[in-house]
This record gives structure tokens, C-alpha cells and sequence, in this order.
């Protein structure tokens, strides 16, 4: 099926599609977004890849959001998968919602399942879901991408058929017969002298999404948010700080301090020798957090 015989003729919200667009990350560079306006009409920008860690996010994320808002360039927002497992899984979405911060993409969250070293069968569905699931409980409209020859024989179990498809097939004519949200047609798309992949959406995506959020972040997202962030900290600390007396200098006043006010005793000792139970800390803290969330929720 070639592009063009996808394209709606006459009036209505759908005459517009498809709508071409590129996805770009750190290896392309410093990417002109405003000059690109014009023939480039959405960008799917990569976040990062892997599990939750700073060293895993992408260099430019950051700087491609801020210059696709300043061109008023509807944005979207991909990681790419190396897990192995539903809790690696579920740390790549904490990594996404993390980097988002409660920002709302026009075009969606995707999971770029690609990887060589990914699991197959069961387990890789598995680990798809898991990490779509935790994006949409978020409250983020989550697809999938892969190649074709992955939705055919990897990626063709019924249980992801709830996800929307990002189906990279560099070629005149798309063979994937099911229902498809955007096509990476090509890598050689040329703009400005640079090449990038080329890409169809089909759906309109920022009015699935409700394109970004003017008002801030909802409680969800928030909540979302703050899980991951806690999550994260969780992680890197629950081995390296023990006890109140193994905290930096500066942080164990204000640790004392939560401790106290928030009535976190610890786990044995006392003073600087209070244990710090990391894990039902960061249990409590969100506890604290869905109270705070539910203060600023106004009554129906």
C-alpha cells in the first residue's frame, strides 16, 4: 500500500492525513527544528533508553522539547527497550514519565522494541504491556514501535493489539496488513542537508492526546511523577545510606527533621544510629504525597 492512497480528500478533522514527521535523538545532532517547519509537520523525539538512570537519558531530550514548543511543533516522545524483564520494563516507564514530567506529548509515548537482546515469546509481550500499562496509568496515550518483520513474528501477540503501531518498513508500500498509527517509510529523508527517518501518522494524534497541558500537571500526573522520582532515589540510595550518620553533613538536619515530623521512626537505633528503612520510607512518602494530591483535588 503506497503513502499516497492513505491521504483523506474533502472537508472534515481527518483531510489532513497523514501528516509526515521525524523522529530524531541525540545522534542527530543539534536539529534546527523551527527551519524544518513546513514539509516536517510532528517530531517523535527519544527521551532516553534503558532502566531509570540519569546516564541513560538522552543528551538533547531536553533542548529538542524546548525548540519544538518554541516552533509550536507538535511533539511525541519514544525510549528504547533493553529489558529483560517486566521490572526492567517497568523501570523504562519511570524513566519516561520521569523525563516527561507531567508535560503531555500531542504524539503520544511509544516503545521502540528493537533490540537484538530482548526476550522473545511470551516474556517480550509481557515486558511491552507492562511498560504500556504503567504509561497509561499515567494518564499517556502509549504505542509501540517496531519493524515489520517484529510485528510479524515477535510481535504479533493479541494481547498488544490494544496499542497503537509505529511500523518501520523502509519502502515504497506498507505490507502490514492490521491497523497501523504511523509508518517510518524511509531513513534517507532529507532536510537541510541531513537525513533523517521519515515517518506517516495516520491518526491525529494531538487531538487523541489532547495535545499538551496549558493548566500544568493533573494529580495524575503528578502522582506519576513523584513515583518515579522516589522510585529513583530509592534506588540509588537504599545501599549507600544506611543510617542518619552515613548522610552528608548537609542533609542530616533536614533528614532528622522528616523523620521527626513525619513520624518515620526507622528501623532500630537511635540518633545519628537510626537505621533508615528506605523502602518503607518511600512507601510512607507516597502515602503523603496521595494525601497532599488529594488536599488539592477539588470537591465534585
Amino acid at each position: 500500500m503506497a503513502w499516497e492512497s492513505f491521504s483523506q480528500k474533502g472537508g472534515g478533522p481527518m483531510a489532513d492525513l497523514p501528516k509526515r514527521g521525524i523522529d530524531i535523538s541525540e545522534f542527530n545532532g543539534n536539529v534546527d527544528i523551527q527551519a524544518l517547519k513546513g514539509p516536517v509537520e510532528f517530531v517523535i523525539i527519544r527521551c532516553g533508553y534503558g532502566s531509570d538512570y540519569q546516564n541513560q537519558d538522552d543528551s538533547q531530550f531536553e533542548a529538542n522539547v524546548r525548540k519544538c514548543q518554541a516552533a509550536g511543533m507538535p511533539w511525541g516522545v519514544y525510549l528504547y527497550s533493553y529489558a529483560k524483564t517486566t521490572a526492567m520494563a517497568q523501570s523504562e516507564a519511570a524513566h519516561t514519565l520521569r523525563l516527561l514530567a507531567g508535560r503531555t506529548p500531542p504524539y503520544g509515548v511509544w516503545y521502540d522494541v528493537e533490540d537484538s537482546s530482548l526476550p522473545t515469546g511470551s516474556a517480550l509481550a509481557d515486558n511491552v504491556v507492562a511498560y504500556c500499562q504503567a504509561i497509561q496509568k499515567a494518564g499517556y496515550y502509549c504505542g509501540v514501535y517496531a519493524s515489520l518483520s517484529w510485528w510479524q513474528t515477535r510481535l504479533n501477540s493479541p494481547r498488544l493489539d490494544p496499542y497503537d503501531k509505529w511500523v518501520a518498513q523502509w519502502n515504497a508500500t506498507l505490507d502490514y496488513p492490521g491497523p497501523v498509527g504511523i509508518w517510518q517509510y524511509t531513513n534517507r529523508w532529507v532536510l537541510g542537508g541531513k537525513a533523517f527517518d521519515g515517518n506517516l501518522a495516520y491518526k491525529d494524534y494531538p487531538a487523541l492526546t489532547g495535545g499538551e497541558e496549558e493548566d500544568g500537571m493533573t494529580p495524575e500526573q503528578v502522582a506519576a511523577l513523584a513515583r518515579a522520582e522516589a522510585q529513583k532515589v530509592y534506588q540509588e540510595n537504599e545501599e549507600k545510606y544506611k543510617t542518619i550518620s552515613s548522610l552528608p553533613e548537609w542533609a542530616k538536619a533536614p533528614v532528622e527533621l522528616v523523620y521527626r515530623e513525619l513520624g518515620l521512626a526507622g528501623t532500630g537505633g537511635s540518633g545519628d544510629a537510626t537505621r533508615i528503612d528506605a523502602s518503607e520510607t518511600y512507601v510512607r512518602a507516597l502515602t503523603v504525597i496521595a494525601k497532599l494530591l488529594e488536599r488539592q483535588t477539588p470537591d465534585p
